[in-house]
């Protein structure tokens, strides 16, 4: 750790030595923003830099400047409501000039600028589907965290065991195959854990990118089924500091949310800063009533510091979150039914109305998860590119908390992931390039035994994982055709500390030297090395009439994770004891996109078919108990299933897109519709074993938005009002071998919402934005097919398998949201 102190504080002095040695810079766009058919000038236009995250707006004469700009070739995007946001390649250097002409539109749905892949592209001529989640979106919808915000995108779904234990899917595939970053960032939180969701505070999300389909080439073997970039908020225009108060609160489990941010720009010193906190009781739906063990509490702080000057720009981010949550065991009485305490709370067996409405989550089963980050960006001009260089550090920290004798799990992930890349792009020959090399070292460390009459639940080791891939991508544009591919390799070596322990009764036990006697074998030692090799290459082609085809071919390689190698205990959070296997071998994907849309002026419309093809799929397969005996294994708490981590080849096949009508002569209209549809195969297998586990069930979404005009000198501005459906057919191609998983029934869920921003007719600057949102606002019980705690079930202390859905536990029913948003500047 000292090392690690070091290191950090180096980094700190000197990026501030950057600071007070910077200079004025020379480098500025500016230019004029005009309607394209009256020629009129358009105030209120935001011209914005994605890779530098800032901006300018246009005034009421439709000019626009920005300074203090890196010089380089730059991505640079013209947005404003009612019109077709433009995308442009421009080369600053020096006083830098671009004009827009902007073609009026009522369509949200339209090309934006994309980071999240090796080169920066637009959403047309990316040849792999990409999504963008506006900052509309994120705001105008209620959600409890940033992956509940996003689940109903096109291709996406998520896992859960309750309110903040959400995990992302992509086509299918989710855990440590969905790589997830916040500015870059990888969230290394415990990704392959079942029971407890992405540490990001979703108030620090202003909108998200999130690429369907391969994309190790870019950032190595988490990257398999896709990634989801989640970005904070842009810096604020030169000379100004702005800010926003945003509170929340949710009717159903009494969410209360509140967040302050304010950030400032001052000659290009830029800085942001918010802080966040959120609360809840359990949550209720009509099945169970509240359900016990579902509250939570959160507090995030995040600090960007940046300069930007001629040689290039540079950011330092600091983030610390705080999360406890109570994990829903479904302990219930036999009798009546009721959720009762795993054991007597002060002679209570029974939680009351005032436990369900507590907003302290330490009476139940719980956890603290911590989460630090510090993050450093650099873009340095070199020649006619950019030398990129990010460093960062993040801990991740796991306690598991319990009020009877199931174990306590106490671990602490960290790790160092850093990149170094080149980039160019030629404005005028259209070609882009980019190589590099990336990864992370990992290191983890259990923590001490717990003291009595808990005993600590070691379910991996202690280990090292260090990774290094390096790769080169390169893209070249045409007038109507781009084609993009590249190479990668990766390294990977897994380090992993031997434990014994001995037990002493049947609730004490202590970690001892390996070969004492009357030791067991918790863990043996090993070092485990894997490598492979990434590709890809694909095109995309613009047709006629705003129509456009994509194809992209790919190669993929994944290494094993932790958890999958090692495991060697109860899982609190899937009630199952997980069982490593460390003669894993890396998986090996082959996978094939192609996609057709439409662009047009009424409609937007985009299908993507994927397939497949991944040798050494690795999954937890339910099987038979150590000792020869049932699939299940003797717990504190009773019985629990016995899962051991295998591998199959496996196809995955499926598709995934969108269907919007915005009527040009109708402007105060948008229809939305999103479909998803995966199918799983593993050749040979017999019925019960032939599809892979957590498939997600078919879904089609269904919005109506209906814009209402904005009249002049009125107080309001952009209101609408949207109505929803989200259909989801039931899901029978399970993985049933020995009760592994339960078929689902299907349903469907309404939702229904209005929002508002109130200006200041004078200056028509918004003093306040206000949304209200209705969630399954016929009051549906439902279980989700990837809803974990459906298999949560206990009677009177003693877990038993379920065998119908409805034993277990529900999802939340009728939530109505309301969300207020103050700017200021």
């Amino acid at each position: 750790m000292k090392s690690i102190q070091y290191v950090l504080t180096s980094v700190f002095i000197l990026v501030f030595c950057l600071i007070s040695a910077s200079v004025n810079a020379q480098n500025s766009l500016s230019g004029q923003v005009t309607d394209l058919m009256t020629g009129e000038n358009l105030p209120g236009v935001l011209i914005y830099f994605p890779q530098l995250k800032l901006s300018a707006t246009s005034d009421s004469t439709g000019n626009y400047t920005i300074t203090n700009l890196p010089k380089g070739t730059y991505a640079v995007e013209a947005m404003v409501l009612s019109y077709t946001t433009q995308e442009k390649q421009v080369s600053i250097d020096g006083e830098t000039k671009l004009d827009v002409s902007m073609m009026s539109s009522s369509c949200t749905c339209c090309e934006v600028v994309i980071t999240a892949l090796g080169n920066i592209t637009s959403t047309l001529r990316s040849p792999v589907p990409v999504t963008l989640v506006s900052h509309d979106d994120m705001l105008q919808n209620t959600s409890s965290t940033v992956i509940d915000a996003i689940s109903l995108q096109p291709g996406v779904n998520m896992t859960t065991e309750g309110v903040m234990t959400t995990k992302p899917q992509i086509n299918g595939m989710g855990f440590d195959r969905v790589l997830v970053l916040t500015d870059g960032l990888r969230q290394e939180d415990f990704q392959w854990g079942d029971d407890h969701g992405i540490l990001i505070d979703p108030y620090s999300v202003h909108d998200a990118e999130i690429i369907r389909g391969p994309a190790t080439l870019q950032y190595g073997a988490s990257a398999e089924a896709g990634v989801i970039n989640f970005k904070t908020e842009p810096f604020a225009e030169n000379g100004t500091i702005k800010g926003s108060v945003l509170t929340e609160y949710q009717t159903n489990n009494g969410l209360i949310g509140n967040s302050f941010a304010v950030g400032g720009n001052n000659n290009g010193f830029v800085w942001n800063l918010r802080g966040s906190s959120e609360e809840s009781h359990d949550y209720w739906n009509p099945k169970d009533g509240y359900v016990w063990g579902t509250a939570f509490q959160q507090q995030d702080v995040r600090l960007t510091l940046g300069l930007n000057e001629s040689w290039g720009y540079s950011r330092l981010s600091f983030n610390a979150l705080h999360r406890r949550i109570q994990v829903p065991d479904g302990n219930r009485d036999s009798t009546t039914g009721r959720f009762m305490f795993d054991f007597p709370q002060n002679g209570q067996l029974f939680p009351t109305r005032y436990n369900f409405l507590s907003y302290d989550p330490t009476i139940a089963s719980d956890k603290i998860l911590n989460e630090y980050q510090v993050w450093w960006q650099n873009g340095i001009n070199l020649g006619k590119g950019t030398l990129g260089f990010d460093i960062g550090f993040t801990r991740s920290e796991h306690h598991d908390i319990d009020t009877g004798l199931v174990g306590q799990g106490n671990m602490a992930v960290n790790d160092i992931p850093y990149s170094l890349k080149y980039q160019i792009a030629g404005q005028q020959s259209s070609l882009k390039f980019t190589a590099g090399l990336n990864g992370t070292y990992e290191f983890q460390n259990n923590y001490p035994e717990a003291p009595a009459p808990y005993y600590s639940d070691y379910e991996i080791p202690n280990y090292t994982d260090f990774q290094i891939g390096g790769f080169g991508i390169l893209q070249k544009d045409f007038k109507n055709l781009t084609i993009s591919g590249g190479l990668r390799y990766d390294y990977s070596n897994f380090t992993g500390q031997g434990m014994s322990l001995l037990y002493s009764g049947t609730s004490s036990q202590e970690i001892v030297p390996a070969g004492t006697t009357g030791s067991i074998v918790q863990f043996s030692p090993f070092n485990n090395t894997y490598t492979g090799p990434s590709g890809s290459i694909g095109a995309s082609y613009q047709l006629p009439g705003n129509n456009y085809v994509k194809l992209n071919v790919s190669k993929s390689y994944r290494a094993p994770a932790i958890d999958e190698l090692t495991s060697n205990g109860e899982n609190i959070g899937v009630n199952a004891f997980q069982a490593g296997n460390l003669n894993l071998k890396a998986e090996q994907g082959y996978q094939v996109d192609l996609a057709y849309g439409i662009n047009g002026k009424d409609v937007s419309f985009e299908v993507d078919g994927f397939y497949y093809y991944i040798n050494n799929y690795i999954f937890a397969k339910r099987v038979a108990a150590k000792n020869g005996g049932d699939s299940v294994m003797p717990s504190p708490t009773g019985t629990i299933p016995f899962y051991q981590f295998k591998a199959d080849t496996a196809t995955i096949a499926g598709f995934a897109g969108y269907f919007n009508i915005h009527p040009s002569k109708t402007p105060w209209l948008e229809i939305d519709n999103g479909f998803t549809y995966t199918y799983t195969y593993l050749p040979g297998k017999n019925d019960s074993a032939r599809h892979l586990p957590w498939t997600p069930a078919p879904r089609l979404t269904t919005e109506i938005k209906i814009k209402l005009k904005d009249k002049p000198g009125s107080i309001l501005k952009g209101t609408y009002i949207k109505f929803g459906q989200a259909k989801y057919w039931a899901q029978n191609n399970v993985y049933s071998a020995l009760g592994s998983e339960l078929p689902s029934v299907g349903y469907s869920l309404y939702n229904i919402g209005v929002g508002t921003n109130f200006v200041n007719p004078k200056t028509g600057r918004v003093v306040c934005s206000f949304f209200v949102n209705c969630n399954n606002l016929l009051n549906i019980g439902y279980a989700d097919h990837l809803n974990l705690a459906q298999y949560f079930e206990a009677y009177n202390g003693r877990s038993i398998l379920v065998t119908n859905p409805s034993q277990g536990i529900y999802n939340m029913g009728r939530n109505i949201g309301f969300k207020l948003v103050l700017p200021f500047r």
